[in-house]
């Protein structure tokens, strides 16, 4: 049990590095921003509230696509080939910029703690 607990002691560790890690802040950050972009331009092309905006753009750069929400309107539509083009490709290299850091931290815990790298 108590390797269990060490083991969520090291990613939480882990993840605390990564937030302080310049590289993921700016992409986090740029992210953010595309983020809320979105959600103010389908504020203003659909109509929806901003927190539906918001909502909608998250679920679609992280690829989700739920479905409850969908642009109507053609400008609606052509805005969102482009926010997905630009949004998915932000959004994968925050979290696998993310993925990288925690992964090279809890490597190095291993290490220090005198456990044999894995080959998985």
């Amino acid at each position: 049990m108590t390797k269990i607990f060490a083991a969520y002691a090291d990613l939480a560790h882990a993840i605390g590095v990564a937030f302080r890690t310049p590289r993921f802040l700016a992409l986090l950050f740029f992210t953010t921003l595309i983020a809320s972009a979105g959600a103010f331009a389908f504020r203003l092309l659909e109509g929806w509230s901003l927190i539906d905006s918001f909502y909608f753009s998250v679920v679609s750069m992280a690829t989700v696509g739920y479905g409850d929400l969908a642009p109507k309107t053609p400008a609606g539509r052509i805005f969102t080939i482009g926010f997905l083009l630009v949004g998915i490709g932000m959004f994968v290299l925050t979290v696998s910029t993310l993925a990288e850091i925690v992964i090279r931290e809890i490597r190095r815990s291993m290490a220090d703690a005198g456990d044999p790298p894995r080959k998985d």
